[in-house]
């Protein structure tokens, strides 16, 4: 009965979403980076001409919704639905309270950078999406879990930088000693493959934006760092929550509740890696790169509800 009282809210939800933002795909793309770089690229892209390993997924699920849909817009805005059935799911997993999951996926409703960013094809949340399903797959369907890591650096390069996010996950999971291990093994060697990668070459491109990496310049980090606050602006209710939050994960992470730690690590992750990328890239920050930190706050605040203790595996 009451996993369909939660099926029906979730319906409600997703269908109020809907009929309040459907109505985007109609509007013209308005950023300059779609005209300047996306657009251009999108228009003569096969995936043979790919080049830019950041780009291939991205081009394909964009060139898809073009071709299918006549609408660049639909699959992000399909993508921003399913990024939000996903944080339910997961956030019920880790804690098993689908009160949870819905409030988690409330809370990522509400996020105005959520909204700004929920049905462009400039900055689309392919990358977000996969990312948040492998690690939710680590539970249910471990084998296809790197599978959707490695689709999630394709869509963007960036969220390679959340790999050691994902093995302090999964130590910290209830996931079965033997699952671990086999799980890690496959993750470390996408992890000798990337390093394989920057040991030949080191130039990173971000829609045909080549960015060489360098040495660690400590002016760029601090500048990022300190951007978070104005990037985060349409996110009132996160950066309320931030503080309060990791305190009330800390004290919860003492009780030994599931995943607590986790998140803490995520939160942490997502809010350390665009001030390290700026550090060694000239690619800037900007705020749609934030929306994992917007999803780990909302499933942390769905953890603070979870009384489940970590167990022996």
């Amino acid at each position: 009965m009451k996993k369909l009282i939660a099926f029906f809210i979730i319906l409600i939800i997703l269908g109020c979403y809907v009929v309040f933002n459907i109505s985007e795909l109609s509007t013209a793309e308005e950023w300059p980076d779609y005209h300047n770089r996306v657009k251009p690229i999108l228009e003569n892209w096969t995936i043979a001409s790919s080049t830019d390993v950041d780009q291939h997924v991205t081009l394909f699920l964009l060139s898809t919704s073009l071709n299918i849909f006549h609408n660049g817009k639909t699959i992000p805005f399909i993508a921003s639905i399913a990024m939000l059935l996903v944080t339910y799911l997961l956030t019920a997993e880790i804690t098993k309270k689908r009160f949870a999951g819905i409030l988690s996926m409330v809370i990522v409703l509400q996020s105005g950078t959520f909204l700004i960013y929920d049905t462009t094809a400039t900055y689309p949340n392919f990358w977000v999406l996969f990312y948040i399903l492998s690690l939710y797959l680590c539970y249910k369907q471990w084998p296809t879990s790197p599978i959707f890591f490695i689709l999630s650096i394709l869509s963007k390069l960036n969220t390679a930088l959340f790999l050691p996010m994902t093995l302090f996950f999964m130590y910290n999971s209830d996931i079965p000693k033997q699952k671990k291990i086999r799980i890690s093994a496959m993750y470390g060697v996408i992890a000798i493959l990337g390093i394989m990668i920057i040991m030949i070459g080191t130039k990173i491109s971000f829609w045909g934006v080549t960015s060489t990496v360098s040495e660690f310049q400590l002016h760029d980090f601090w500048k990022a760092f300190n951007a978070i606050s104005y990037q985060l602006r349409s996110d009132v209710l996160i950066l309320i929550l931030l503080l309060p939050l990791t305190i009330g994960l800390g004290v919860a992470s003492r009780k030994k509740i599931v995943h607590a730690n986790s998140i803490l690590f995520l939160i942490m992750g997502a809010i350390l890696s665009q001030p390290f990328l700026a550090a060694f890239t000239i690619v800037s920050s900007e705020p749609y790169r934030f929306m994992p930190l917007i999803i780990f706050c909302a499933i942390g605040v769905g953890v603070m509800f979870s009384k489940r203790a970590n167990l022996p595996v």
